[in-house]
């Protein structure tokens, strides 16, 4: 398939090939990292750069740490949708073939798991400016720049156990108000 990007303007064309040529190496490598295969992890970054084309009036600063954030979580998100339907898709095809009964645990539904998949980057960026800032800086630092609990908590001088509800309560935040604002894609 071959895409052809359109820019209402110069300077957005020389933006969004700036913010390739700068960052197409960590967001393979970001890819790459979750997915563990190279015809996935550029998949990954081919449906990132779709992505952050279809949002470059957002990107105000390509070289800003902001910048480098959204694009980092946009290719986690894209990385982790496609290792979701790799994963799913054997499952599929050997319940097919072996005619197993449905195995309702297995496929459960999961609320908040899903409105976080469904939600758009663009509106996503929306519900996490309507947070406080301490839970804004604590998703950023677990989803981008994938710091683990620990490391956050140093961060912060919080214990882990204390990371661990923030980042609940704050997903929770967010889901309620993806379904009270409807922000689903």
């Amino acid at each position: 398939m071959i895409i052809v990007f359109t820019f209402t303007d110069a300077l957005e064309a020389n933006k969004f090939e700036y913010l390739f040529k700068k960052y197409k190496g960590l967001l393979y490598f970001k890819a790459f990292e979750i997915l563990h295969d190279q015809m996935a992890a550029e998949d990954a970054l081919s449906e990132t750069m779709i992505r952050v084309y279809r949002n470059i009036k957002k990107i105000n600063d390509p070289d800003s740490p902001e910048s480098a954030s959204f694009l980092t979580t946009i290719v986690r998100n894209v990385s982790l949708t496609l290792l979701k339907k790799q994963k799913s898709a054997p499952e599929l095809l050997a319940m097919e073939a072996d005619d197993e009964p449905y195995d309702e645990q297995a496929y459960s539904f999961d609320l908040e798991a899903t409105v976080i998949d469904t939600i758009t980057e663009e509106k996503l960026c929306l519900a996490l400016d309507k947070l406080d800032e301490e839970s804004r800086n604590i998703i950023m630092l677990k989803y981008a720049h994938d710091l683990s609990h620990r490391e956050i908590a140093e961060l912060l001088n919080l214990t882990e156990n204390n990371v661990t509800v923030r980042l609940h309560r704050t997903r929770k935040k967010l889901t309620d108000m993806a379904v009270k604002e409807e922000l689903f894609a």
